[in-house]
């Protein structure tokens, strides 16, 4: 199971009791599915979180049957 496929519990961290995403997962996600869909950074930080992991998610079944 690559980094991106586990939960956001696992790296979230609390700020004023407010969770977080954590950065380093954020800015993986993001180079993640620009490198597979060349999409733009502005594109993909513009989906909502639950989106974006889905993407990433779409893009990890496609490698899974690839290699």
């Amino acid at each position: 199971m690559s980094s991106l496929q586990q939960p956001i519990l696992s790296g979230a961290s609390t700020c004023g009791g407010v969770m977080r995403y954590p950065s380093d997962k954020l800015y993986e996600e993001v180079a993640f599915v620009a490198y597979h869909f060349h999409w733009s950074q502005d594109d993909i930080l513009n989906l909502e979180h639950s989106r974006r992991q889905r993407w990433v998610a779409e893009i990890n079944k496609i490698n899974n049957k690839i290699y």
